[in-house]
């Protein structure tokens, strides 16, 4: 598909949704709506935006594990990325800040594009991970709705191929001799660049990165229920620890695809819905008041980090002078 015809694709995607939003919007009291928000708890809305940070600091751990390796040892820089990223994610469409966070890694670092691609690949495949152990974990444990539960199978089937994929990187033999030259046609250029990058993966992992990215990716995931809890708690919303951890599920399956910045509306639209869904009485006029409190406490404070610590990508300044100290960044 052509660039052209992609951003057609995203376009005619987005007006559709905004489409449904409005529509949606109709229907809410919005008077309801608003006295959820004016009643919340300031200070458990702060406690919430901590949890949420305390999730932005654990990506941040996860995705450093796996870019020293390749030659981005600072911890500092990929904190930095990871908030800028998840700045320019609140701001743009598409998870436009994931390819912001690569450029700033490898434009103030030795690491290869490859390299440092190949651990953002790792990062978000055990954020998967994390999302997949909660669903198990939830389906099991908790009584969550019947159109959440059934996914419990494909889950398990998810997390079996998970785990075979990493144990077949863990025992791949490292390569001895140089690559042989690439081809000139375009099958075997891509070939080669399948071959490099599986060849960075295999390097990164190890069982002592793999236990220590699990155990941050379980804290991820925890402080964004906790997050997600405490703000209902807040606006006083009689929503259970399992309702909670719904919501977050079902949320979070939208935002495979951001279809306005932020996701704002849509993130609204689907928590109502998961709330209507829930029953027990839960109002979707209260439920977009919350949803609404919610993206504020996790959005304006991850926005105003990103933009303190990367200005030149989130406010996009124009100031690309080249790297500090004038090296010059490998790539490929």
């Amino acid at each position: 598909m052509t660039p052209a015809r992609k951003r057609l694709l995203h376009g005619a995607l987005t007006l559709g949704m905004l489409a449904l939003l409005i529509a949606y919007a109709r229907t809410v009291s919005w008077a309801a709506a608003w006295h959820a928000i004016r009643s919340a708890s300031p200070s458990l809305l702060l406690l919430a935006a901590l949890a949420n940070l305390l999730t932005l600091l654990a990506k941040g751990l996860i995705w450093w594990i796996f870019l020293r390796p390749v030659g981005a040892p600072s911890f500092g820089l990929a904190l930095r990325a990871t908030a800028a990223g998840a700045g320019l994610n609140n701001l743009l469409i598409a998870n436009s800040g994931e390819a912001a966070r690569v450029v700033l890694v490898t434009r103030n670092s030795a690491a290869s594009t490859t390299g440092v691609l190949a651990a953002l690949a790792l990062e978000r495949l055990f954020d998967l991970i994390g999302y997949v152990l909660l669903l198990i974990g939830a389906a099991f444990l908790l009584p969550l709705p019947h159109d959440v539960a059934r996914w419990r199978p494909e889950a398990i089937g998810v997390f079996g191929a998970i785990v075979v994929a990493l144990v077949a990187l863990l025992v791949r033999a490292p390569r001895v001799h140089p690559p042989a030259e690439v081809g000139h046609g375009p099958f075997a250029r891509i070939s080669a660049s399948v071959e490099r990058f599986i060849e960075r993966l295999a390097h990164i992992l190890t069982l002592r990165r793999i236990a220590a990215a699990l155990g941050l990716t379980i804290v991820n995931w925890g402080t964004q229920v906790a997050s997600y809890h405490l703000a209902a708690v807040a606006a006083h919303f009689p929503i259970s620890i399992g309702g909670s951890i719904t919501e977050l599920l079902t949320v979070n399956v939208g935002f495979l695809l951001r279809a306005t910045p932020g996701n704002v509306g849509v993130f609204q639209l689907v928590y109502a819905l998961t709330a209507q869904a829930l029953g027990g009485g839960l109002s979707k006029d209260a439920a977009v008041g919350v949803a609404l409190l919610l993206q504020t406490v996790q959005n304006v404070p991850v926005t105003i980090l990103g933009a303190l610590l990367a200005p030149d990508l989130v406010l996009g300044a124009r100031h690309r002078k080249g790297r500090p100290d004038g090296a010059v960044v490998p790539r490929g």
